[in-house]
């Protein structure tokens, strides 16, 4: 099967800083954030960041930002001046919220014609690129860009943001580095295979398990991946991440095990 060509992504600093330079026309806020500031968000901590210099707002300025109480439809020139240095914290590994899925959930709550072109784009190159550099990464680690999340996850993380999943969809698809084909057995398997044939992320909603639906039962995406599972066995199995058990001294659910399953429904 003939895999259709795709742009491969940018470098990761590359493209925060296009979103430094596509965004870098708005500014701060004048008047009180979208944020309650009676129990949710520091008083101090919401006028620092009206009134610091943007990349000297630190993870706790936007952890408290987003997991504030908020409008179910954003400002977008609010989101838009704080997005860059967001994202730029992201890619350092800091944590902004409680959940990761819904780090970025103020994005995608903007009106649809929120956004320019050219903004929607510099989003969707910082998306596929932070996608790409974590796939590189395999074992679930919480220093990790992923932050020990799946990759199904994070890509529920960018729907969340408003950003099509189609083109990382994709570009994982196009992706032959061993990493990129393990990220995928882990995730097949803890967040789909072993919740029955469905997406166990609790906050997925109906358009996400669609998408993931339609996507994972594509014929032609299917074989790829059989493909891909059937080069890993024999170039050899790496070695597994989860560690044995303390009691019996065997791994549950090892390696070899999640590539079978895994490949059975790719191969079926």
């Amino acid at each position: 099967m003939k895999k259709k060509p795709t742009t491969a992504a940018m470098p990761l600093e590359a493209a925060t800083q296009a979103v430094y330079q596509t965004f870098a026309k708005y500014q701060a806020p004048h008047g009180l954030l979208d944020v309650c500031t009676g129990c949710c968000m520091d008083a101090e901590l919401e006028r620092e960041m009206r009134c610091l210099p943007l990349r000297q707002l630190t993870r706790e300025h936007f952890y408290q930002y987003n997991d504030s109480a908020k409008s179910q439809v954003q400002p977008a020139d609010e989101i838009k001046y704080y997005l860059p240095r967001m994202l730029e914290l992201l890619a350092q590994g800091a944590r902004l919220h409680h959940s990761t899925e819904i780090y970025l959930d103020r994005l995608g709550r903007c009106l649809a014609d929120a956004y320019a072109s050219d903004e929607r784009a510099a989003v969707l190159g910082y998306a596929r690129a932070f996608f790409a550099e974590g796939l590189a990464q395999w074992e679930p680690d919480s220093d990790g860009l992923f932050q020990g999340e799946h990759a199904f996850s994070i890509l529920l993380m960018w729907d969340y943001a408003g950003v099509s999943i189609q083109p990382l969809l994709g570009d994982w698809l196009a992706d032959d580095r061993e990493a990129a084909t393990l990220n995928f057995v882990d995730s097949y398997y803890w967040e789909y295979w072993t919740n029955g044939g469905a997406i166990s992320n609790a906050f997925a909603e109906a358009p996400f398990h669609a998408a993931m639906q339609a996507w994972l039962n594509d014929p032609q995406v299917k074989a790829a991946w059989a493909h891909k599972l059937l080069k890993l066995t024999e170039d050899g199995t790496p070695a597994d991440w989860r560690p044995a058990c303390a009691k019996c001294g065997q791994i549950h659910y090892p390696l070899t095990e999640r590539i079978a399953a895994v490949f059975d429904a790719m191969a079926s």
